[in-house]
């Protein structure tokens, strides 16, 4: 029940880590109080201020430890009762003053910074979660688009679209539209994204496509789109940087072959063209 209602969960959420927290407060508060107790017990009760010999009304309340323990938990919560005949002297007053200051200035303002710092990082901390759990469900209600939107396209279900038939999708305004809105990109963004993950494919002389592109032609497979799209929405890490790595030497090792052959054919062509005869 307390999930459906985001604000109150989260509110829960905070109290239950402050608890945690405030646990050192408490702490802090009784070895607080077990030396103020034991210096008024010795200052007040036991008469030092007075000469070795208090008032009845002032030994009642802080004549031993646990008694000035008490005492002062009252005082600390707004009862000063306890104190009127501590404070007809000046000394008593200063003893007032000094235990208010510690007690409701220092370590109540310590418990109030403590519970809402716990809740306010525990609340950020939820709300950080929340966003993630909505951004991951859109993200995935993208990438479902974008493949049922492709599945269209593609009337042989191949997992593939041509050149041509990504051309003629960014032509139709409607598809241009859904395209752009489910990838967040602009048309120029998404040819550019054409570019960078389409492969050059051998095709049969006998297809149709051969008479517009020879017999290579681009093609992408919307499966490495829709992966693109999903993995571009989140941070990169240290394993995608390495993969990124491994990509890119795996390019650099393909271009080398490819311009060494090159130029292997190109030295083989002049070595036939400098023969006698030729």
């Amino acid at each position: 029940l307390l999930k459906t209602i985001k604000p109150l969960y989260r509110l829960m959420l905070g109290v239950v880590e402050s608890l945690k927290a405030m646990q050192w407060v408490m702490v802090l508060t009784l070895l607080m109080l077990y030396a103020a107790a034991i210096f008024w017990t010795s200052l007040v009760g036991k008469g030092l201020m007075y000469n070795g010999d208090p008032p009845e009304e002032v030994v009642d309340v802080f004549g031993s430890v646990p008694k000035s323990i008490f005492s002062l938990f009252k005082l600390m919560n707004g009862d000063t009762e306890v104190v009127e005949a501590v404070t007809q002297t000046v000394f008593g007053q200063l003893l007032f003053v000094c235990f208010m200051v510690l007690s409701n200035w220092a370590i109540l303002a310590i418990l109030t910074s403590v519970v809402s710092d716990n809740m306010i990082s525990v609340s950020a901390q939820a709300q950080e979660e929340d966003d993630a759990v909505e951004k991951a469900a859109e993200d995935e209600a993208r990438c479902a688009r974008l493949l049922t939107l492709f599945k269209e396209i593609d009337d042989d279900q191949s997992g593939e679209i041509s050149a041509e038939e990504w051309r003629d999708m960014l032509q139709d305004k409607g598809l241009l539209h859904e395209l752009c809105d489910a990838t967040r990109l602009k048309e120029r963004d998404l040819e550019e994204l054409f570019s960078y993950l389409a492969v050059d494919v051998a095709v049969d002389p006998s297809n149709r496509h051969s008479a517009r592109h020879g017999h290579s032609e681009k093609i992408l497979h919307y499966d490495a789109l829709i992966e693109h799209i999903r993995s571009d929405a989140e941070p990169a890490d240290r394993r995608s940087v390495l993969r990124m790595l491994s990509r890119m030497q795996a390019l650099e090792l393909s271009i080398e072959k490819k311009v060494e052959a090159s130029l292997e054919r190109k030295f083989q062509q002049f070595e036939a063209s400098a023969r006698p005869g030729n």
